[in-house]
């Protein structure tokens, strides 16, 4: 019985050194698998990537994934959106208050 014990206990310890060297790892050593790295940017291509995709809108900030809002330039004067605004008051386009119905119109 004592040799019988001997040999099972040799016989594991080889086993789980075989095990523990086997060829590839296991658990999360091996994730996420190593990938060959190609040729980096330089900081100057990166920097310009970046004002590239900024322009486009393609950049998002916060949590929500949304793109940054677009700044445009105004293409109307001041005195000409006063105008505008004028001109739909005396039309009656303009809605007021929490109803969504113009006023004026029949």
């Amino acid at each position: 019985m004592k040799t019988l014990f001997s040999a099972l206990l040799l016989s594991m310890t080889f086993a789980g050194s075989a095990y523990a060297a086997g060829p590839a790892p296991s658990g999360e050593l091996d994730y996420p698998p190593a990938t060959a790295s190609g040729p980096s940017l330089t900081r100057a291509q990166v920097v310009e990537e970046l004002r590239v995709a900024r322009a486009n809108g393609q950049v998002t900030f916060g949590e929500l994934d949304q793109p940054a809002a677009q700044v445009h330039t105004a293409a109307l004067t001041r005195e000409q959106v006063r105008a505008e605004a004028a001109q739909a008051r005396a039309n009656g386009d303009i809605a007021f208050g929490e109803l969504d119905y113009q006023g004026n119109r029949s």
